[in-house]
């Protein structure tokens, strides 16, 4: 019998190839397509970058701008700010130790001014959703702060193997970093012991959609912080603040930030002022930051100008201050995939750590000498030069990329000289489109991702007809 004549049955195949139909294709198309077109986020700066979004899912009334602190005199006016007697020269760093307050100008400083800001590149306030988030201010009074020289301030050579400042394998620098003095003029102060931060005052907005006071509450840490204590501010054009009560007020104002690219814009702000008496007598030193909250998870958080906004320190969004040291030194030694990549393609700017990056990311102010950027910070701080003085350039070159010539160094719009100082908002208006992609690029990228998709339907369509073809072959044979 001719075996070939023989019909034996088949049995069934289950194919291993991932079904692409017409249906499966046009949707991964339009997915991608969608993810390719879409526009990207707008590139800012200081605070208001941060926390990244590249896909825009987060709103923005959970995102912080700025914090200043600053004390102020018994007319509301800032106490002794700190003059600066030359022009800011990046050739030349200003390193003069400022002066120190005397015992009889600290005793005249009758309030602290803390203003927290958030919703950056606001023009419309009708579509606001403030009532989901909490806004919290942070203060520790415990932890030590120092504000002497170190040995490492005295001028040596650099050691070898000192002199890239990327290099995983340099060895490691025999001056330990940032010095004493270094750590006053980029930090304020030098905290030894991070660790062992934590607020000892806590003090909690909750807003309306419309940016007005829902709910302010000092949770921990004052004295007279009673409702008695506090003034809570409706009416800014009948104000009359009293210096020995808390007084808090909530609103739509101009943006502070002196950055052109935020000027005609507006934020959401919240001031208070406490009045010294609030804290334990004979207090000098604050460390201060803010938070916002969705819930229980916290989404941003903010110390001193510009630490957050690079990319490198991301991850300290949502953590407290006293993990930040620790989780700088583990993503340095054991960097995430996307940070490492970036690295070893050059990216060392943006990514790359410095040593003296290895501190938490708070606002040191003290009484102790005047106040002015990095202690404390005033309204007035132009502080994108004034980080530039010390290698953070960042905030300098992106400030250049809109407005006039020469670049602008005072915000648009005058302060005011009392409570709650900052400059009336500008009328509503419709936003600016975010940037997208040029049309033709467009189309470029959308056909790749159809020559793409084009190219697995036909790699899963041939893979299956030669092996059931193949399978067909043996059959025949057998």
């Amino acid at each position: 019998m001719n075996r070939a004549a023989i019909r034996h049955p088949v049995p069934p195949t289950r194919s291993r190839t991932i079904p692409v139909g017409p249906a499966f294709a046009f949707a991964l198309v339009l997915a991608v397509a969608a993810v390719v077109v879409a526009p990207p986020p707008r590139a800012f700066a200081s605070d208001h970058a941060d926390p990244i979004d590249p896909f825009n899912r987060e709103r923005l009334e959970g995102g912080i701008t700025d914090l200043f602190v600053f004390p102020v005199l018994a007319d509301g006016s800032p106490a002794f700010p700190f003059e600066r007697t030359d022009d800011v020269s990046l050739a030349k760093p200003d390193l003069k130790p400022r002066r120190a307050l005397s015992d009889e100008e600290r005793s005249q400083i009758k309030n602290l001014i803390v203003i927290l800001c958030v919703r950056r590149a606001l023009t419309e306030t009708g579509k606001l959703r403030l009532e989901p988030y909490t806004y919290r201010v942070h203060i520790d009074k415990h932890t030590s702060i120092d504000f002497d020289d170190t040995p490492g301030d005295a001028p040596t050579p650099t050691a070898a193997g000192e002199g890239y400042m990327f290099s995983e394998s340099a060895s490691k620098p025999k001056v330990s970093r940032p010095t004493g003095a270094e750590a006053r003029l980029r930090y304020g102060g030098r905290i030894p012991v991070s660790n062992t931060i934590e607020d000892d005052v806590l003090v909690e907005f909750k807003l309306k959609n419309d940016a007005s006071l829902r709910e302010f509450r000092v949770v921990k840490g004052l004295l007279n912080a009673s409702d008695k204590d506090v003034r809570l501010v409706e009416d800014l054009e009948d104000l009359k603040v009293d210096p020995d009560r808390i007084t808090a007020w909530a609103g739509v104002r101009d943006d502070p930030f002196i950055f052109p690219a935020f000027f005609q814009t507006n934020v959401i702000a919240m001031v208070m002022s406490i009045p010294m008496s609030a804290f334990k007598e004979g207090t000098k030193d604050w460390i201060v930051w803010g938070t916002s909250h969705s819930g229980s998870r916290q989404i941003d958080h903010v110390g001193r100008s510009l630490r957050t906004q690079n990319p490198r320190f991301e991850l300290l969004n949502t953590l407290p201050p006293r993990e930040h040291v620790e989780a700088i030194i583990e993503e340095h030694e054991h960097p995430s995939l996307a940070r490492d990549i970036a690295l070893r393609f050059n990216f060392q700017s943006m990514f790359a750590y410095r040593r003296w990056d290895f501190v938490p990311d708070v606002m040191v102010f003290t009484t102790r000498f005047p106040v002015g950027f990095p202690n404390g910070r005033l309204l007035t701080d132009d502080v994108a030069p004034l980080l530039a003085q010390h290698g953070d350039t960042l905030l300098l070159e992106l400030s250049h990329h809109v407005g006039g010539w020469p670049r602008a160094t005072t915000n648009d719009k005058d302060f005011l000289k009392t409570f709650p100082y900052l400059a009336a908002p500008w009328p509503d208006r419709a936003p600016t489109p975010p940037p997208t992609l040029n049309p033709w690029n467009k189309a470029k990228l959308v056909g790749i991702v159809v020559g793409l998709v084009a190219l697995l339907a036909l790699e899963n369509w041939a893979v299956a007809y030669f092996y059931h073809r193949r399978k067909l072959r043996r059959r025949y044979v057998l």
